[in-house]
This record gives C-alpha cells, sequence and structure tokens, in this order.
C-alpha cells in the first residue's frame, strides 16, 4: 500500500467513526437531555414551590390570610414573603399565587417563553393549590410529561 492508501483509509475510519458517534448522540439526545437538562430544572421548581407552600401555610397560620402575589411583585421584591427569590429558578419561570373563591390558594410556576425556546426547559407549568387547613389539594406538573 501506498501513502496515499494509508491516507484515504484513515479519513475513511475518521468519517465513518465520526458518522457513528454523532448517530448515537442523536439518538440519545432525548434522553440526555431530560436527564440532565430538565429534571434538574424541575426538581429547582418543585423546591422552590415547597418552599412558597411552607411560607403560604405558616402566614395563614398566624393571620388567618393567605398573600397572593403577582410576578411583577416577585421581581420588584426580592425578598417577597421573606422567601430568597434570587435562590429560585425565576430566570425560567414566573412564579404566581392567587387566592381562589373556595378559600385555598393556587401557586403556580409559568415557563418563560424564551427559556423554553433555549431548550433550557420543558413547555409545561407545576401548580399546587392548598387548602386553608394547610393541606395540598393537587399539584403537579400540566400538561404532564406522559
Amino acid at each position: 500500500m501506498t501513502v496515499a492508501d494509508y491516507v484515504r483509509t484513515a479519513v475513511l475510519v475518521f468519517i465513518l467513526g465520526a458518522v457513528a458517534i454523532l448517530g448515537a448522540v442523536g439518538a440519545l439526545a432525548g434522553s440526555v437531555r431530560e436527564r440532565w437538562v430538565f429534571a434538574p430544572a424541575e426538581q429547582r421548581v418543585l423546591d422552590a414551590m415547597h418552599q412558597v407552600a411552607e411560607r403560604e401555610k405558616s402566614l395563614h397560620m398566624s393571620n388567618g390570610n393567605f398573600v397572593g402575589f403577582s410576578n411583577a411583585e416577585v421581581e420588584k421584591n426580592g425578598a417577597l414573603l421573606g422567601l430568597p427569590w434570587t435562590n429560585f429558578p425565576v430566570k425560567d419561570y414566573f412564579f404566581d399565587a392567587t387566592e381562589l373563591e373556595t378559600g385555598n390558594i393556587r401557586l403556580r410556576a409559568l415557563p418563560r417563553p424564551d427559556s423554553v425556546v433555549a431548550l433550557t426547559i420543558r413547555a409545561r407549568l407545576y401548580v399546587a393549590e392548598l387548602s386553608p387547613k394547610g393541606e395540598m389539594v393537587r399539584s403537579g406538573w400540566y400538561p404532564s410529561a406522559d
């Protein structure tokens, strides 16, 4: 074999190897993104919503009322409700709380469109509803993962 034959063989092996690697990465991209991007982002939302729910429970126990708030209030006041909003995923989600006619409070984490487009989060929101007794009436991701 000549040097040219060795070079052709090496280039062909390199191209086939690169195609195989890119194909494998493409096939696994969804599960990789699920595990390493979406799941951690959603866990941060769950942690934040748990803290908000606990704070709302304690406020209701102390004064008999929940405290509703909008995302605009969260953005204006980084210590709203005495919570560490700067540690919450506010760059990827809007947070709000609305008192309902039933006396419950609905807590929401809504995805920011730019984060969805950047594929850093999924296009779904988290909703939790607390009763005046401090019980979680419902909670979950909408639309659901499956």
